[in-house]
């Protein structure tokens, strides 16, 4: 009894005042950050079953704290807005019995004992051995709780009724008047930083309990806080709090605080550091749901308006659409009930992209036949020079786009990702009025057949491919990739495309070729290896042949196949053509084989009837020789690559080879 009215008065057990060794303040910071004892004091958890009622015992904390520290505000700044007024109360759990026991002999623990010791190290392991029965949460609510008890004890006579003498009687004997009416205004200031403190401690082990029940339905992010480290952090503030206070209890306590701001910013500190890793956990938690709320809806669309305001932050802005030709905002509603080609695409679409687009909308049936083009920027990076690029696009747009680059729903970019298959490549995904995908990706389709493609159906790709007479290299060779190209189709002239991507490969060519034009062959020659348009336009073919399950065995595909892996795997390739029709489509590592012998072969052109192509390709037949493996490549169209192929060759299946490349921008 004599230790616990010795504690009130600020006394240790002999009746001396109370004062903080400067070595205890320097050792409670020290243990923030010591590892290895935190680590000790971690591994002394061991939780037993029927534990205490987390919600119901931080209620209790929370109630007489949060009344304790507007009392404390009142007094410390009389004058202030701040504390007045009645502080709100969390209701009460009926029936719930706190752990008396334990908050009491924790309460010894951070008061009598601590003082008396003086040594920082013990009273901890002292605590966490007392409380390690307990969750994590709970060992910082009780020690909580027990400064709370003590805390409020004493604090709560600040406000008696006059008539109160018993109250009034108390309030003396534990040197309140002396506190609120104190001679040296200092101290009372520091009583200021200690009660910001304490509800900075309050307001850390709050996050840690919504932590602890916001994540109990998302396991898979129960880790984004270290709870056991953060319990350890609050510990050794509640302790700092309960030794600072009861210091200041003393009357001679020449020490006033002054080492009390410096431990209060790092407790700030430490409470930044825990409500940030809360609020990125809340905001991962929204996401998930939100992720999982738009799976829902892409799964099983019934409205396309639904669908397309899943893809913007609608609460932000009502009106997320921007439509170019009037230079209006307006809202997703006026799509309802109409097909809608989205088109998904970074930074780095292509005025060539944008001039078919523009031509397919300004069709008068694209409207007729209420069909609309909205643009969904898939943009990650910030900054003025990104709004810059992202306007000077939208500029050249008629149809709708997103008001603002910002709006574009981070989770929905991510389903668009999974399910949709978009990396960096623009896509155009076309929905019906029911937001139903009728074509997950119908830009390739456009790109090679434009407005003959409408309305961009797998079964209008399908029916364009069984045209008759369709010539791979005629669908390559067009005017807007070589200008008069189809000029040269059309006189029968010889043409001779080619790339590659060493240079002493093209020189070699070049120089061939000059020689054969001094010699009076009628050729015409395009260096495609830096041609994005020639790129885009072949592997656009290919993915739209490959999007109608195409037969890849039938020679159309084979010849597209070929070129392309002529490129990718020797590094170039060479076709011949006499107009139309093609006499050679190869590697350049036969080609230029060719091309270096011309000076032993030209004599035989024109000779016994035989022709410039006829000659040449007498001669690839000399030197080519048969590879042991037979390859082909593919570039990257998820969903649409076959998984068993038959070798062309032979009669064996061809193995699936998975391959990873980047030419740093080069095609």
């Amino acid at each position: 009894m004599s230790t616990i009215l010795a504690h009130l008065l600020g006394m240790d057990h002999k009746g001396k005042p109370h004062q903080v060794d400067q070595s205890m303040w320097t050792n409670l910071l020290a243990s923030f950050d010591d590892e290895k004892f935190m680590k000790e004091m971690v591994n002394t958890h061991a939780p037993e079953e029927g534990d205490v009622d987390v919600q119901s015992l931080f209620h209790l904390v929370d109630n007489t704290l949060h009344g304790t520290t507007v009392i404390v505000d009142s007094i410390v700044n009389p004058t202030g807005t701040q504390g007045s007024g009645k502080p709100s109360f969390k209701p009460l759990k009926e029936g719930f019995n706190p752990p008396l026991d334990a908050i009491n002999e924790v309460g010894c623990q951070l008061t009598c004992k601590a003082l008396d010791t003086k040594n920082v190290s013990q009273t901890l392991v002292s605590l966490f051995h007392e409380l390690s029965s307990y969750s994590w949460v709970n060992k910082a609510l009780i020690t909580l709780s027990s400064l709370a008890v003590f805390y409020g004890d004493f604090w709560r006579l600040a406000r008696v009724e006059p008539s109160d003498k018993l109250a009034e009687s108390m309030a003396i004997l534990k040197g309140l008047p002396a506190i609120t009416k104190p001679t040296d205004p200092q101290k009372i200031q520091v009583f200021g930083v200690l009660n910001e403190m304490i509800k900075t401690t309050l307001n850390m082990t709050q996050c840690l309990v919504d932590f602890e029940h916001d994540s109990k339905d998302v396991p898979e992010l129960s880790t984004m806080i270290d709870v056991a480290s953060s319990v350890y952090q609050i510990i050794i503030s509640i302790l700092a709090c309960s030794i600072q206070f009861t210091s200041l209890l003393s009357t001679v306590d020449d020490n006033k605080g002054k080492d009390l701001p410096t431990f209060a910013r790092k407790v700030n500190m430490i409470h930044h550091s825990i409500k940030r890793h809360y609020e990125d956990f809340l905001q991962k938690k929204e996401e998930i749901k939100e992720y999982q709320r738009l799976q829902r809806l892409f799964n099983a669309p019934t409205d396309n308006v639904e669908l397309i305001k899943a893809l913007f932050y609608i609460k932000d802005d009502p009106q997320p659409l921007f439509l170019g030709s009037k230079k209006t905002k307006d809202k997703v509603e006026s799509l309802r009930r109409k097909n809608v080609l989205l088109l998904i695409s970074d930074l780095k679409l292509t005025s060539h992209d944008l001039s078919i687009l523009a031509k397919i909308y300004n069709e008068r049936k694209f409207h007729e036949e209420r069909y609309e083009i909205v643009w969904v920027p898939i943009i990650e990076q910030d900054g003025e020079e990104v709004i810059k690029q992202f306007q000077n696009l939208q500029l050249q747009m008629p149809w709708y786009s997103v008001h603002s680059p910002k709006l574009t729903n981070r989770v929905a970019i991510r389903i668009i990702k999974e399910k949709w298959h978009f990396r960096q490549d623009t896509m155009v995904t076309v929905l019906d009025p029911l937001g139903r995908v009728s074509n997950q990706n119908a830009l390739s389709m456009i790109r090679v057949w434009g407005w003959d493609a409408f309305p961009f159906t797998g079964a209008v790709a399908t029916n364009i491919w069984k045209r008759p007479g369709i010539s791979w290299f005629e669908l390559l060779a067009t005017d807007f990739i070589f200008p008069k190209i189809q000029e040269a189709i059309k006189a029968e002239k010889y043409i001779f495309l080619y790339g590659a991507e060493e240079p002493k490969v093209i020189q070699e060519i070049e120089e061939s070729l000059k020689k054969m034009i001094d010699d009076g062959f009628s050729i015409v020659a395009f260096n495609v290896t830096k041609s994005q348009l020639f790129w885009t336009r072949l592997e656009s073919c290919m993915l739209s042949k490959l999007q109608t399950r195409a037969d890849l065995h039938e020679p159309l595909m084979q010849d597209i196949l070929r070129l392309y892996t002529n490129f990718k795997k020797d590094g170039g390739f060479a076709v011949l053509t006499k107009g139309s029709r093609v006499v050679i489509n190869e590697s350049h590592v036969h080609i230029t084989r060719v091309l270096m012998q011309y000076e032993t072969w030209k004599k035989h052109v024109n000779v016994n009837g035989k022709t410039f192509d006829m000659i040449f390709r007498e001669q690839f037949d000399r030197v080519y020789i048969l590879p042991r493996c037979h390859h082909f490549y593919i570039p990257n169209m998820v969903g649409y690559i076959p998984e068993d192929v038959k070798c062309p060759v032979c009669p064996r299946m061809m193995n699936n080879i998975v391959k990873f490349e980047c030419c740093h921008g080069a095609h």
